[in-house]
């Protein structure tokens, strides 16, 4: 009895996990700039973390803004997308000149 009072509530708290979890979050983090410059160049970055063990893959800013060729950054934009509450991908966009 038991037994099967335990997998139960371990079955009800991992779907309950997926639920609370909102799928995708946008933040921000710069502020707007009077003199910012019109953003032409987008460079991404992106990682994924599988099963909360580990991570693969690199989501910084200055990885995102080489690989855009950006010189100067106009804004920050990082992603994140849950699948199931397993696995985790992370997305950093950078716009910029």
């Amino acid at each position: 009895m038991k037994r099967h009072l335990r997998t139960s509530l371990l079955s009800l708290l991992l779907c309950t996990s997926c639920i609370v979890q909102p799928s995708v979050s946008n933040i921000s983090e710069m502020e707007e700039a009077e003199n910012a410059p019109i953003p032409t160049l987008v460079g991404k970055s992106s990682s994924t973390r599988w099963f909360w063990l580990w991570h693969t893959g690199d989501d910084s800013v200055e990885l995102a803004q080489k690989n855009g060729g950006i010189t100067n950054i106009s804004s920050i934009t990082r992603t994140s997308n849950r699948y199931f509450g397993i696995v985790v991908q992370n997305i950093t966009t950078v716009r910029g000149e």
